[in-house]
């Protein structure tokens, strides 16, 4: 177990190596050999295990040098940005920014053209911000490797069980009230397979976009459905920033099934072009039909939309070649062809409903590492709680309290979260250690009188074996054993722990008299008081001279009621020790 300070100068010597390039890691890890007396790959291999840093994180390229705060380059680009009109013409420029910059209390020690020079290499000038965002291409590993989800509201409604279709000349912006008179509209929520093509659309009748929604479409849309060949839980979901898919009930699901979310910046629709195009197909090509052979309610309407759905997917419309074309494909191919690559390994099940309720409600749970680094958690799939093994993971000790979350997929997997030294967190996936007998015991383990197994040398054993033969050199383990055991002196008892405290030299002071606490006189212990003659002769007597005139004035002052016998030997040790006075004569210091 590494001992907390030297975790802490770990997580300081991670932090340093994190601010400097590469080239300039090389005194900070020599200072910690010098501060540990660790060799270099042992330090290495501490800040990994210990603190989860890499070497492989790199420095800014352009680290050291600028002379102008990043905060005070982006204030003056933003300055700039934020003076184009309309029409596109710039009427503030660097010189005239800096100089406001400038009075506003930033520093700036470059020139006008390397601030433009920095603006340029960064992106930030007016001309690289006027030009539009490039279109990046994406791609899906597989089948159910990315799905893209996206809510939007339908020109139909429904009112008194009769469907109707919002017309642009009653719906517009200056007939809103019309909207108002349609409580109940209809959502369509559709998905976008990345990888194979496939849409998959569904309708709701909401006030508005809701969780409540969102957690149907979902169970909908990755569950069996009777008549579709399309299932499972996606690893990763891309969606909008919509106020139902930011609510913690949602992605506390989603963190259980082991989905990664993603959301796109709000307007920025191309980032999740597969299913805008996808709701385009839906719009044109089904919700077209409807005009034609109006259907009475939602239910009637999901029937509908499946089964035209099933047959988009596999190119199956009469009259209508659906494929999907892309410039990878030797030659077109239906969507439901393509989503059939997926294999057993890629395709997760969905748990049932009333599990899926329960993992939205479900919360994370803490821990303590034990001393064997292990600890026990209860999963919901089984039945008693289970032994998890965190040996190996970097950046858990003895005794740290990491965050437990129960997953669906693999045997009684958790997650496990730990923070690391610069506030990130570290996640691994923990499956429970059931190498155990009949008796529960550890098959591993040595059989008693059979065969001795020692543990491997961690770090913190190997230390511990290089201290004990600092303390007890020359001795093997089984002697050190014993030489403990006896209590014999650690250092061959040479260590000078005590003696030195008698050499210590002190200043000698006279010592002060305080405030006594008024005592009642019939608890008053009974003192004798010298008259000041006879304590004058008693103090010369035993410091073998006699007082000087100072000295005498003094005992004088202080006792001029005479000196109490318990106060005498402290006088006489003042006396005995006197002090150089400036003229080169003898005296005492009183302190006060």
């Amino acid at each position: 177990m590494i001992a907390p300070n030297i975790r802490e100068y770990l997580n300081n010597v991670a932090i340093k190596l994190d601010n400097v390039g590469h080239g300039q890691r090389g005194p900070i890890l020599d200072e910690a050999q010098a501060f540990l007396g660790y060799s270099r790959q042992t330090i290495y291999r501490l800040l990994k295990q210990v603190c989860g840093w890499s070497s492989e994180r790199k420095a800014r390229t352009d680290k050291g040098k600028m002379t102008v705060s990043s905060e005070s380059l982006l204030a003056l680009a933003t300055m700039s940005r934020e003076s184009v009109r309309d029409n596109g013409k710039q009427t503030m420029f660097t010189t005239t920014a800096r100089g406001i910059l400038e009075q506003n209390g930033h520093e700036i020690n470059v020139s006008n053209a390397t601030l433009n020079r920095l603006m340029r290499q960064r992106k930030l000038n007016v001309k690289a911000q006027q030009v539009a965002n490039p279109v990046q291409s994406l791609r899906a590993l597989y089948p159910n490797h990315v799905h893209e989800i996206d809510p939007s509201l339908c020109l139909i409604y429904y009112m008194k069980n009769k469907q109707h279709i919002m017309r642009e000349r009653d719906f517009y912006k200056n007939k809103l009230k019309n909207y108002a008179k349609v409580k109940y509209k209809v959502w369509r929520y559709t998905l976008y397979d990345r990888a194979s093509g496939m849409i998959i659309p569904w309708y709701v009748e909401a006030a508005g976009e809701n969780q409540h929604s969102l957690f149907q479409f979902l169970m909908f849309a990755w569950g069996k459905q009777d008549g579709r060949l399309f299932h499972g839980v996606p690893k990763l979901l891309y969606w909008d920033k919509g106020s139902a898919n930011t609510s913690s009930a949602i992605k506390n699901l989603l963190d259980h099934l082991e989905v990664k979310y993603l959301e796109h910046e709000a307007g920025n629709a191309r980032a999740k072009g597969g299913v805008e195009n996808a709701n385009n197909i839906i719009e044109t090509q089904f919700e077209s039909r409807l005009k034609f052979q109006p259907v009475s309610s939602i239910d009637e309407l999901n029937h509908a939309a499946m089964n035209w759905a099933e047959a988009y997917n596999a190119n199956r419309l009469p009259g209508q070649d659906t494929r999907l074309r892309r410039i990878g494909l030797s030659e077109p191919v239906s969507r439901q062809s393509l989503w059939q690559h997926i294999t057993a390994e890629q395709l997760r099940t969905l748990p049932s409903i009333e599990v899926c309720q329960a993992l939205m409600a479900s919360r994370e749970q803490e821990r303590q590492v034990k001393a064997d680094l292990t600890i026990s958690f209860k999963h919901p799939q089984a039945d008693s709680s289970l032994i998890y093994s965190l040996k190996g993971l970097d950046g858990i000790a003895v005794k740290d309290k990491v965050s437990v979350r129960s997953l669906v997929y693999g045997d009684c997997a958790i997650q496990i979260e730990v923070p690391r030294y610069d506030g990130e967190a570290l996640i691994y996936r923990v499956e429970p250690d059931r190498n155990f007998d009949k008796f529960g015991q550890r098959l591993d383990a040595p059989v008693i009188g059979e065969e001795y197994k020692s543990k491997g040398n961690t770090e913190i054993e190997q230390a511990a074996k290089a201290m004990d033969q600092v303390a007890y050199p020359n001795m093997t383990e089984d002697e050190i054993k014993k030489a403990k055991q006896k209590q014999v002196a650690p250092f061959g008892g040479q260590l000078n722990t005590l003696s030195y405290l008698d050499d210590i030299n002190h200043p000698a002071y006279f010592e002060q008299k305080g405030n006594e606490i008024e005592t009642p006189e019939h608890l008053k212990p009974a003192t004798t008081t010298l008259t000041l003659t006879a304590a004058l002769m008693r103090i010369t007597s035993s410091i073998g001279r006699r007082l000087t005139t100072d000295e005498n004035k003094w005992l004088s002052v202080r006792y001029q009621d005479g000196v109490p016998e318990d106060s005498l030997d402290s006088l006489i040790r003042t006396f005995t020790t006197p002090v150089a006075i400036g003229d080169g004569t003898t005296g005492f210091r009183s302190v006060k």
